[in-house]
């Protein structure tokens, strides 16, 4: 790790209140009293007051300053941090100044990194931070809280440390048999199987967290005239999309995000698929289909007081395999939903104008994507411990299949359990590389 001085702003470079400088590194202190008239001796953690200068002792501002020596700082090492007013000319004035004095700019998530590398906080809760900022809802924020604080950290070192106890049991047998009782064989499978049967339950989070920290990408797809630009109204709550009687209006996908239930969805209304002769309608339907195949979750509309068409079910075989939650609008206009032949068994009757279900689509909405289930979670992996716990599910998974040839070949045995062992201690950061670091940290912003 490099031991030189970093400075970056830890907040945005926009015009506030208040800005915050942060430095950390050796030559912290002596920076900050460079740019501030402060004691000989300096207390940690007490504020002073004081107006800070430049090289040639002009007053850039007047401001506070904050001094955390090592290692009781968030990054391990000696930190400064300035807290002048939240003007953009001051605040890179300071910056400026810091570098002067021997500082470097900090590069993406550095001081994270720095405290990731001295200790103060695992790999799973450096990501915490990163996805903390950018949280785009209060569940979100709060899965990232979650991961802050350990919570995947311990579930992750609880499993570690039954594999390791396994093995160290496993080891003893081999190298000491006449004074180590043997291991019963459902002993070592019973532990094989607590712990890849909870690896399982962390991977079933993964999917969760991505629409907690992505969102849902929903489409609304049908043809001309069925009401799906009323229903994505309806679901936004105001009249984004233009409704019209006329077939066609819309020719482009409108796209906008709402939250629902505390998870962000980006809705998709797309122009009606039809046959038509029209080039610019042609290039909206063409769009259309392309966003059903980004979708998460697509809606199939169609008018419940018309009944299924032929049209419908031409759209239908083209999105089918998307497993589209079937959608009845304008069901105001029915009187009798057996009237008519719908050809589907579950059908969602709805209305636009009257708001009738649509609470019950949201609640279908995340009944579909898995986000109903009653349970008491509260951590949501990523993609980069998802990738991981699978390859120690994949070991832990053919170790028991092959378990009876792995109970009579011991060392083999120990080696799978501890090739498993070893992509856990990857999620934590005991074992890791400046790639995989460099990689993680780069997606942070500037100053943390």
């Amino acid at each position: 790790m490099d031991k030189d001085t970093i400075v970056a702003n830890a907040t945005p470079l926009i015009p506030s209140a208040v800005g915050i400088v942060r430095i950390s590194g050796d030559k912290s202190l002596d920076i900050g009293k460079k740019l501030f008239s402060l004691p000989e001796k300096v207390e940690e953690r007490k504020v002073y007051f004081g107006k800070i200068k430049d090289r040639h002792g002009e007053v850039i501002d007047e401001g506070l300053i904050v001094y955390f020596k090592a290692p009781r700082s968030f990054t391990g090492e000696d930190v400064v941090e300035i807290y002048p007013h939240g003007s953009i000319p001051v605040i890179k004035k300071i910056i400026e100044e810091a570098i002067f004095y021997g500082a470097r700019f900090a590069e993406p998530g550095e001081f994270t990194k720095r405290a990731f590398l001295n200790g103060k906080i695992d790999l799973t809760q450096a990501e915490a931070i990163a996805e903390l900022i950018e949280a785009k809802t209060e569940a979100a924020s709060k899965a990232a809280v979650s991961l802050l604080e350990g919570k995947l950290s311990k579930k992750i070192n609880e499993l570690k440390e039954l594999l390791l106890d396994l093995v160290s049991l496993i080891e003893a047998e081999i190298n000491f048999p006449e004074d180590v009782e043997e291991i019963p064989d459902d002993e070592i499978k019973n532990k094989l199987e607590t712990v890849l049967n909870q690896l399982k339950e962390l991977l079933k989070t993964y999917k969760k967290g991505e629409f907690l920290r992505e969102g849902i990408k929903l489409a609304i797809v049908g043809r001309p005239n069925v009401g799906k630009s009323s229903l994505f109204n309806a679901l936004i709550g105001y009249e984004r999309a233009i409704v019209s009687e006329y077939k066609g209006t819309t020719r482009d996908f409108i796209e906008e995000s709402l939250n629902i239930k505390g998870i962000p969805v980006k809705l998709l209304d797309t122009a009606g698929i039809r046959e038509t002769e029209d080039k610019i309608e042609k290039i909206g339907i063409q769009k259309a289909l392309e966003k059903v195949e980004e979708a998460d979750i697509v809606l199939f509309v169609f008018d419940a007081s018309e009944g299924i068409t032929e049209e419908d079910l031409k759209i239908y075989e083209r999105i089918k395999e998307k497993n589209p939650i079937i959608v009845a609008n304008k069901s105001d206009l029915v009187l009798d939903k057996k009237e008519k032949k719908y050809y589907f068994k579950d059908i969602l009757f709805v209305s636009s104008k009257t708001q009738e279900n649509i609470d019950l689509l949201e609640e279908t909405i995340f009944q579909k994507l898995g986000l109903l289930e009653n349970k008491d979670e509260d951590i949501f992996i990523n993609f980069r411990q998802y990738t991981k716990i699978k390859q120690a599910v994949e070991i832990l998974e053919n170790t028991l299949k092959d378990i009876d040839f792995y109970l009579n070949q011991k060392e083999i045995l120990m080696l799978e359990i501890q090739e498993a062992e070893k992509h856990l201690e990857e999620i934590t950061g005991e074992i890791t590389t400046e790639d995989i670091l460099g990689n993680i940290f780069s997606k942070f912003c500037i100053g943390k």
